[in-house]
């Protein structure tokens, strides 16, 4: 090859316009007529960049170098979204943007439609949204009303239905209008390394709503999803950071693990619950941080009719938790997310909690309760260190999550009542008679290796257990309170030998 040639293909490889700048596959925004200003509408440029690869056959669409703005945006299959470093996929602040979508599968209230989302896939195979860059939903600047769910006036930012080979990668999730992601009936989910920034009312210490109204901005919800691998993500959310939950009786979430994140929020930090129609089993989190989150470190509820087991959870560290570090509680509330839809009996079995360590717990006090003749069972809770708050000064919390409210000490061993028909979560039933852990209507429930303490004072006991039948407690390191009858103090717990004796 003479020294001309030579000379040509080397331009034709490096140069800008050269035939070798684009590897194949990839389908550039701007060759679709994107701006990438922030200010032009770049909704048709991307959607014709990602109709183009899907028809090719797949491949990556690029964002890069620019602000894109843009309303709703459909993934379709084989079609990777990929946001470049630098990079911002920019949600429109118009509601009139996020037009409702029909669908094929019942939407929360079972119609057959999908209110509003930034980024859209059903039935879609093999799609990913990966890249360094921010897709941020301007939920600060959103013009869509307030309703009930918060996603049918203000769009949340990914939400995929019965979607199979899915992953999203490294990319940050920035303020969103409602849920931040909505994953619904999907198989063999990956999400590793995204970081998610949407939390209004930043500021722990205050009221939930102290600064600004709720978007009911989730972190992170899979909803009747199978075969998920959840890793390496910091969340810091609105409301719930990871939650899992189930709408229709015949679906359900299973072969989950969640691994490696950090977790904030002004709800819940990792949780199941509280739409719990179907069924949760094989679920696995472990290796875990929860901070700064104003109702539960961790919990596990089916108040809907779901069956709960086979749930492992292991190596968790929590801090500065306002509500209470761990809340297991089978209810009756009931609620159907389908027309029509048969309500199950709910059941919650067969769970192993071990290698817990946390401060600045709330003292509210931990609970494992089921309801009367429907007792949780076969629970393990083992090597679990906790320091809490105690009980000499009132609670800050928010009644059904809007109001502020005071909750002043109680008195030595109150009355706590059933609420089997109450909304699920930690500081339901106020504060309970045990500073550490009260448990009621259980059965073959397993305490080993327990070391409670609480900073200030005290007049409860550190456990408490009522209507429990086969109740262990191995190890037990507990600061006793002087004001208090008991360290622990049994009522109508039956078949216990494993049980240390009252003070």
């Amino acid at each position: 090859m003479n020294s001309f040639y030579k000379i040509l293909l080397l331009w034709l490889a490096f140069s800008p316009t050269g035939l070798a700048q684009k590897p194949s596959g990839v389908w550039d925004v701007f060759e679709s007529g994107a701006k990438g200003d922030g200010k032009t509408m770049d909704t048709k440029a991307i959607q014709t960049a990602i109709d183009r690869c899907h028809a090719a056959g797949g491949g990556k669409v690029y964002l890069h170098n620019g602000q894109f703005l843009s309303g709703t945006i459909y993934l379709k299959s084989h079609v990777t979204l990929y946001v470049e470093a630098g990079a911002v996929l920019l949600g429109s602040a118009n509601v009139n943007d996020y037009p409702s979508t029909a669908s094929k599968y019942p939407a929360y209230g079972g119609e057959l439609v999908t209110e509003k989302m930034f980024i859209y896939a059903e039935d879609a195979r093999n799609i990913s949204i990966a890249g360094r860059g921010t897709i941020d939903g301007r939920g600060d600047d959103f013009n869509g009303p307030y309703y009930s769910p918060s996603f049918s006036g203000r769009p949340r930012i990914l939400h995929f239905r019965n979607c199979e080979d899915v992953q999203i990668r490294e990319v940050t999730l920035r303020n969103s209008g409602s849920w931040v992601q909505f994953y619904q009936s999907c198989k063999n989910l990956v999400i590793d390394g995204i970081t998610v920034d949407s939390r209004e009312n930043k500021d722990i210490e205050k009221f939930r709503h102290a600064d600004a109204k709720g978007r009911n901005t989730d972190g992170l919800d899979l909803v009747d999803c199978q075969l998920v691998r959840v890793s390496n993500c910091l969340i810091n959310s609105g409301d719930d950071a990871i939650c899992l939950k189930s709408l229709s009786p015949n679906e359900g979430c299973r072969d989950i693990t969640i691994t490696n994140c950090i977790v904030s929020s002004n709800a819940s930090g990792i949780k199941i619950g509280t739409e719990t129609s179907g069924f949760f089993e094989d679920i696995t989190v472990q290796n875990c941080t929860v901070f700064d989150t104003r109702v539960d470190a961790i919990s596990l509820m089916t108040v809907d009719g779901a069956r709960i087991e086979r749930i492992n959870i292991a190596n968790i560290s929590v801090r500065n938790i306002k509500g209470t570090a761990i809340f297991i509680r089978l209810g009756a509330r009931n609620r159907p997310y389908r027309k029509n839809a048969k309500i199950n009996t709910g059941i919650l079995k067969d769970v192993l909690i071990e290698n817990v360590q946390g401060t600045r717990i709330g003292g509210y006090g931990c609970s494992i309760t089921g309801i009367p003749g429907f007792p949780v069972e076969n629970i393990v809770l083992k090597q679990i260190r906790l320091r809490f708050d105690g009980s000499n000064k009132p609670l800050l919390g928010d009644d059904d999550h809007r109001t502020p409210v005071v909750i002043e000490p109680p008195a030595v061993n109150p009355v706590v009542p059933e609420k089997v028909e109450a909304y699920p979560r930690g500081e339901m039933f106020g504060r309970l008679p045990a500073y550490g852990f009260y448990i009621r209507h259980g059965r073959n429930i397993s305490l080993e290796n327990f070391s409670l303490d609480y900073a200030d004072e005290e007049n409860r006991p550190a456990i408490v257990a009522d209507d429990v039948d086969a109740l262990e407690i191995i190890g037990l390191k507990a600061k006793a309170s002087p004001n208090a009858p008991d360290l622990v103090l049994l009522k109508n717990v039956r078949n216990s030998p494993k049980i240390p004796k009252p003070n």
